[in-house]
């Protein structure tokens, strides 16, 4: 599938935006996106394994993506990383 459509879609079901909010569903197009390299895909699940939605919360996973998004420049991502070695 398109990662850029993946990640927006998965953006819909974390946000509810059109659709019911649906942390699992957005796990699943997230993850989609991101082994096709999607950088915002990468921070995205990070950010669902730091909080635990829709998935069980790893502090070591959301790191492994905070990581992977990070070393693609991108900027929240960066922070995100930081902010785990505080």
């Amino acid at each position: 599938g398109n990662p850029v459509a993946q990640h927006n879609l998965g953006v819909c079901y974390r946000d509810g935006k059109g659709v019911k909010q649906d942390y699992e569903k957005a796990f699943e197009l997230f993850q989609k996106s991101a082994n096709q390299g999607h950088a915002k895909a990468q921070l995205n699940l990070g950010v669902l394994y730091d909080n635990g939605w829709g998935v069980a919360q790893s502090d070591e996973k959301a790191v492994e993506y905070y990581r992977k998004a990070a070393e693609k420049g991108d900027v929240e991502a960066q922070c995100n990383l930081a902010n785990c070695y505080f």
